[in-house]
């Protein structure tokens, strides 16, 4: 007798089950189709669903998000189980959703200033979901790039931990050339800040210890204009 009722309960918790795991599905699916989720890029975990209605479909659930936020992390929205006009039942449904890329993960301690290539970078599938700032999907983005900090083995480098490689660097001795087609000076200086071609940087002249705005050259000079 006792075995009989074990056996019983076992089929019915197993028969609760596979109505859930049919639900479930449905309202995963319903979520994807609703917010044009890529099932390669995005996986979606119920942690609570009440809804109790055995083998819905997609087509026979609607769902009400609770807040106006893009679908990512935790997530909660109303469901409704249908059949054609009449609601069979509803309740709120909690969710985690994830989503995965394609993007730049460090593959050694990259300290400050250090350049990127193909030793202490490689492309891997990872969870961006928690990032706050845009990940890294290519190697053609780094071209010309350094660290802006340290990155930690196995982190995902995001553009906050980019920089371009400047062309004149603060600290480093430059030449600074004034010519206005009558006469060409030059002098030794000691750049004061970053910057590329075309900027506009402070530079110290190291002979008077003025400093001075003048115009990025190149990787060694600066030029005041005339």
């Amino acid at each position: 007798m006792k075995q009989a009722i074990a056996w019983t309960l076992l089929l019915i918790l197993i028969a609760v089950k596979l109505f859930a795991s049919t639900t479930d599905e449905a309202i995963i699916e319903k979520m994807m189709t609703m917010y044009q989720l890529d099932t390669n890029s995005y996986e979606i975990e119920l942690l609570s669903q009440p809804i109790r209605s055995a083998d819905l479909t997609a087509d026979q659930i609607e769902i009400r998000p609770l807040s106006q936020k893009d679908p990512l992390g935790l997530f909660t929205i109303i469901v409704k189980a249908m059949n054609g006009e009449e609601v069979l039942e509803q309740g709120q449904v909690r969710m985690k959703i994830k989503k995965y890329a394609e993007v730049a993960v460090a593959i050694d301690r990259i300290s400050r200033y250090d350049e990127f290539n193909q030793t202490n970078i490689a492309l891997r599938r990872m969870d961006i979901t928690n990032l706050y700032e845009k990940p890294i999907g290519s190697f053609d983005e780094l071209d010309g790039t350094r660290a802006a900090r340290n990155v930690s083995k196995g982190n995902v480098l995001t553009t906050g931990a980019v920089e371009v490689v400047p062309v004149i660097e603060r600290g480093r001795e430059i030449k600074i050339v004034f010519d206005n087609g009558v006469c060409n000076i030059t002098a030794v200086g000691i750049a004061m800040e970053n910057g590329m071609a075309g900027e506009y940087v402070k530079v110290k002249n190291q002979a008077s210890g003025k400093i001075i705005v003048a115009r990025v050259v190149d990787q060694t000079a600066v030029a005041i204009d005339p």
